[in-house]
């Protein structure tokens, strides 16, 4: 099956990541996301490491198949290529910074990028971490992610903003990494302490679990403006129908269709607010047979219609910081 490809993104990611400075931060309020990110309402998985900074209400993280809520004054950390999603539990607002490990490294086969970095990020134990205001341990995390956030989102960018913030996303690194190998156990190959005799492990069976269900979610992110079927999604995981079907209600609490048509309606949201195509012409490039399909499908999952929707996208917002 060919997969149709153009210039709109179809999961998560990271519009900086070519540039001079990587770092994206999201601004999360309401359910609106500034800037625009096509990832955080769906369950997705990124390269970059990612903190995430509860400023209001309580926020639901689903990680793989584990479900937290965390509360204002409170930080989640999750690892590279980790399977989660982000809600809203109340009237929340959150800000989610997302570090490319090329940025915490220094350089290019350093020891800080073996030591500190490679250590974590390629662990596949190591999947997340809390950072809790009442938690004597994690203080020093959290004072180093509340310095970042208010040097990002200070009204007038200082002198060296670049390299301030650099220097800023390293110390919440260190401060962070020391609370990860403490609680992991996964220093001591590296030289960090006799903490290697509790190097925590992920089975193998649910590595294995991991591995198949990206395979089974990205075949649905990079064919789903095509007519899949469950066999097609079954066979890209290498698994049966059954096993499929399992995979998809432990992790989306869905089945493979429901998930692709939110997906398919995910989509269908970024295009009305970052195209001028009409709603007939999104409705077939996301594989609706018809606009009415579309239309009754997106007022049903947004509760607006995909004309009100678009209008009120066109509200222009005040920009973020420094971009």
């Amino acid at each position: 099956m060919e997969t149709i490809k153009d210039n709109t993104p179809i999961y998560s990611h990271n519009p900086y990541h070519s540039t001079k400075f990587p770092l994206l931060v999201l601004d999360v309020s309401k359910k609106v996301c500034k800037p625009f990110n096509e990832g955080f309402q769906m369950l997705h998985w990124h390269e970059e490491i990612q903190f995430v900074a509860v400023q209001k209400g309580v926020v639901h993280f689903k990680i793989w198949e584990k479900e937290y809520e965390l509360s204002e004054g409170s930080c989640m950390f999750i690892n590279c290529n980790v399977l989660h999603h982000i809600s809203e539990k109340q009237d929340c607002s959150y800000h989610s910074f997302l570090i490319p490990p090329k940025m915490l490294g220094f350089f290019k086969g350093s020891a800080m990028e073996e030591q500190e970095v490679d250590t974590i990020i390629k662990n596949p134990a190591v999947t997340n971490m809390i950072f809790l205001a009442r938690e004597q341990k994690d203080k020093k995390v959290l004072k180093a992610m509340n310095q970042l956030d208010d040097l990002y989102f200070c009204k007038t960018r200082p002198a060296h903003w670049e390299y301030a913030l650099s220097l800023c996303i390293c110390r919440l690194w260190l401060e962070a990494t020391e609370r990860i190998m403490e609680f992991y156990g996964c220093g001591k190959a590296f030289g960090y302490g006799d903490s290697g005799n509790r190097n925590r492990i992920l089975p193998e069976v649910f590595q294995k679990d991991h591995e198949r269900v990206q395979k089974l979610l990205n075949f649905v992110h990079e064919n789903y403006r095509n007519g899949i079927t469950l066999e097609e999604i079954s066979r890209a995981g290498n698994v049966s129908i059954t096993e499929c079907l399992r995979c998809f209600k432990r992790y989306t609490g869905e089945s493979p269709y429901q998930y692709l048509q939110k997906y398919r309606l995910q989509a269908g949201a970024s295009l009305l607010e970052t195209t001028g195509d009409s709603v007939t012409e999104i409705a077939l490039r996301v594989h609706f047979p018809s606009a009415s399909a579309f239309i009754s499908a997106f007022r049903k999952a947004y509760g607006i219609t995909p004309k009100k929707f678009r209008e009120s996208k066109q509200i222009k917002s005040p920009s973020l910081p420094g971009r």
